[in-house]
């Protein structure tokens, strides 16, 4: 599976190169390159960190050459040489240099490991922002045909087993890739023998469930304390396992057809049915009805469309040959796009796909469009005690509630972690259902007003715990109540939620999501704020930059110095050993220092002596106090930072606080342009390549000309040709 198309600058490149010796090559091309950009650093006398770049040569059968390309390809990848104080190549030129480093690699055995690297999510950013955003590239976008295995979630949706909240009886399956950031990634999630052994001994557990009713042990606690817990079996199934004799064919052909849409989506077709029936029978009558009926489940539900996502592109080629995926292939991606439910369950979809309405973009897009204004109703499950936290929760019907976009921007900002953050620190804390679900409300409101979404998301005061904002959400709730219930009952509310705000503060400080308690505790410890992945999160995800690996051996771990502020104890990777790689995360995470370790907004930094720790979250009373008894020492925090890597004026240089940090970052290009990567790897279930420059350009100008608004983005990626089209 091919995922590395060039550019045509590239193509030009490779075209002059066929006829010339390899060394030929090296002289004419590399060689130079080396010589403007790196031997002045890496020469015989220089050879700093090491290396030694002069007398390097092409020869990839030599493994001290191998070794040190590798080297090189990672410098070059992540962009950290030449060092941003040099001269810097261009972005073709670069990219001229990563293709034959990595075309000498894999002639060298390392093919494998440079191209499987390169799916993986957190590899996404090194391929080129710009070459990807500035138009040179003009290669039909596509996606590589692929298996897709069928994610966690839409196991949940196919409902196997329909008595049950969650666990492995709602999804049989994990997700391979790691726990945090873009988890359901096409080349990723395939299915191995020991995969498809426990999603086998899964599935076996879930059927055996339900051919019987079953009996638990009674409940200990409760109305109920003593009495047996009664689960039903599945009607449908017991006709079958507990029928005296041979079942009728009617109850064998309801399972074959109810049990196969759940698996695989659709209707069984009356070509398949007989097959289907034929192998139950014959099961049947071998292992009695009980096995008979599991093995033929188990044959059902381990068919390759009901493991994977089939996108093969089965319609029609073009010129360029790519293969429009079939009607039936579109009907599966635009529901799983959104939902985590198969076509037949979304009536939008299955209606246009039976009147034959999914064959070509524009009949893609009106399918899109009219999903996204039906929109999906409110999550209304896991609800915050507190009344204002719920309020914010409870949202208006819209887009932004569509599953897959609710998880989207829960995998993009992390901000669900912040519930499983233990924390250790002295201060106020919340509710883990308020913790999650305001912040989830708020986005879901931004997505739904659909202006200036981005921006908003980076910078909307709505964020803060502000009696203020939160009464004239009352006001606004209040009034539509008087639509649905008796003016008493609605003024009672109103009065009671005026009451209950007088413990509120006026809280004005945040802007943005990276501002909210979630996003704040998820990147921290359990004792003190992370200005390290706080920053590297910014790096990656807004500035669509990398970060260079951890070197082996090195220890990095902060001095616990118990009278030393957090940012005079990270004085120690000023060394120029560290700061080479911390200079690139760690001014965008002090920022934050605005804020204590719990997400509040810090007014102050105390010592106490006494218990030997920094108190953040002191009344005026207890300050006053514990100054005048000397029980205290005030301490200066420095909120300060600084902006790299955006090229843009106006945007890179010093912040003052998390304030201007956030405000600076809504308005750079990179950072949207960032944004949308990170969507299109989302929706598209993988990496960008550079032949996919032509959709990302597309779906940034959708978002500009439309004033912001995601939908109009969605659209743009949903009929784009890396949706559309298979290689």
């Amino acid at each position: 599976m091919n995922t590395k198309f060039p550019t045509t600058f590239l193509v030009a490149l490779l075209a002059q190169a066929s006829p010339l010796a390899a060394d030929e090559l090296f002289k004419q091309r590399i060689a130079p390159f080396l010589e403007s950009n790196c031997t002045d650093c890496h020469d015989k006398d220089t050879q700093k960190g090491k290396v030694e770049l002069h007398a390097i040569g092409g020869d990839f059968s030599n493994g001290d050459t191998v070794a040190m390309w590798e080297r090189v390809l990672e410098q070059l990848e992540i962009g950290t040489m030449p060092p941003e104080k040099k001269p810097q190549p261009t972005a073709s030129e670069r990219q001229e240099m990563v293709t034959w480093i990595k075309d000498g690699l894999k002639a060298a055995g390392k093919g494998f490991e440079i191209e499987s690297r390169m799916l993986l999510p957190e590899f996404g950013n090194r391929v080129s922002h710009e070459l990807l955003f500035d138009g040179s590239i003009n290669t039909p976008p596509f996606t590589p045909s692929r298996l897709w295995r069928m994610s966690p979630h839409i196991y949940g949706g196919k409902k196997y087993q329909e008595r049950v909240a969650g666990g492995i009886e709602a999804q049989p399956v994990s997700y391979k890739s790691k726990s945090s950031g873009l988890r359901d990634f096409a080349d990723q999630e395939v299915m191995d023998e020991a995969g498809f052994l426990a999603l086998q001994l899964a599935l076996s557990d879930i059927i055996a469930n339900q051919i019987h009713d079953r009996e638990l042990a009674p409940m200990t606690y409760g109305p109920n304390k003593g009495k047996p817990i009664h689960i039903p079996g599945k009607g449908s199934f017991k006709a079958i396992s507990e029928a005296q004799g041979k079942p009728p064919r009617d109850v064998l052909e309801r399972v074959i057809r109810e049990e196969f849409e759940r698996a695989c989506g659709r209707p069984i077709t009356e070509a398949e049915f007989p097959k289907y029936l034929a192998f139950m029978e014959r099961n049947l009558e071998q292992g009695g009805n009980e096995a008979g009926l599991k093995t033929t489940l188990l044959g059902i539900y381990l068919s390759s469309e009901a493991v994977y996502r089939i996108e093969l592109g089965r319609g029609p080629a073009d010129e360029h040959g790519r293969h429009l995926l079939s009607p039936q292939e579109i009907a599966f991606a635009l529901s799983y796009a959104l939902t985590d439910s198969p076509p037949t369950k979304n009536p939008i979809i299955q209606k246009a796909y039976e009147a034959g309405k999914l064959t070509n973009k524009a009949e893609v897009e009106k399918v899109v469009r009219a999903m996204i204004a039906a929109g999906a109703p409110p999550i209304r499950k896991h609800f915050p005690a507190s009344a204002f936290h719920r309020m914010i929760q409870e949202g208006e019907h819209g887009f932004a509630y569509y599953p897959r976009i609710v998880r989207f921007f829960e995998e993009f900002f992390l901000y669900p972690r912040a519930e499983g953050t233990f924390k250790d620190s002295p201060g106020p804390g919340m509710g883990g259902r308020a913790l999650i679900g305001a912040p989830q409300g708020h986005i879901a409101a931004i997505v739904n007003d659909d202006t200036h979404v981005f921006e908003e998301l980076l910078t909307s005061p709505r964020f803060n715990n502000s009696r203020t904002q939160l009464l004239k959400m009352v006001d606004e709730r209040h009034a539509k109540k008087l639509k649905t219930q008796p003016k008493e009952k609605a003024d009672a509310w109103r009065a009671d939620m005026i009451k209950k705000s007088n413990k509120l503060t006026e809280d004005t400080f945040r802007a943005g999501m990276l501002h909210d308690l979630s996003w704040l505790i998820t990147h921290s410890t359990n004792d003190q704020n992370d200005p390290v992945h706080r920053g590297i999160w910014i790096r990656t995800h807004l500035l669509a930059g990398n970060v260079p690996a951890l070197p082996i051996g090195v220890d990095a771990k902060i001095p616990e110095d118990h009278d030393k502020t957090l940012r005079q104890r990270f004085e120690v990777t000023k060394v120029k050993e560290c700061w080479k790689c911390h200079k690139h995360f760690e001014p965008l995470g002090m920022p934050f220092e605005s804020f204590t370790d719990r997400g509040w907004v810090r007014t102050g930094m105390y010592y106490q002596k006494k218990q030997k720790r920094f108190e953040t979250m002191l009344t005026a009373d207890k300050i006053k106090s514990g100054l005048e008894k000397g029980e205290l020492v005030e301490y200066p925090f420095d909120t300060s930072g600084k902006i790299t890597g955006t090229g843009e004026a106006g945007i890179d240089g010093p912040v003052k606080d998390a304030n201007e940090l956030v405000t600076k970052l809504a308005r750079s290009t990179r950072v949207r342009q960032s944004i949308i990567r990170h969507c299109f790897r989302y929706w598209m279930g993988r990496n960008e390549m550079l032949s996919d420059s032509k959709t990302l350009i597309a779906a940034e100008k959708s978002y500009l000309d439309s004033g912001g608004k995601l939908s109009e983005l969605l659209v743009s990626l949903l009929t784009s040709d890396s949706f559309l089209y298979r290689k």
